[in-house]
């Protein structure tokens, strides 16, 4: 174990970033399911469903052209989910 350690900090933080392959975009099906999924636990019924109605809204309007943009994103950068914001 001694000898795991000494070599584990010689290693560096994004040493491997380069050889690991980028992350796929989601569709946009799967990305509002997960989302559906996880508030599930939190809602009452009436939150819920009124969630999905606000969901289906998205998904078969600004959704898919903000999908759209996301791939484009993609296609142009290694890392499309890092984003930097500025805040003056």
């Amino acid at each position: 174990m001694e000898n795991q350690l000494a070599k584990s900090t010689e290693e560096r933080t994004f040493q491997y970033q380069d050889s690991l392959p980028s992350l796929p975009v989601p569709s946009l099906e799967e990305s509002l399911k997960k989302y559906l999924e996880s508030v599930k636990p939190f809602a009452n019924e009436e939150e819920y469903k009124n969630t999905e109605a606000i969901v289906q809204k998205f998904q078969n309007g600004i959704g898919e052209k903000l999908q759209q943009k996301l791939l484009q994103r993609a296609k142009g950068r290694r890392n499309w989910v890092f984003v930097i914001v500025f805040i003056e």
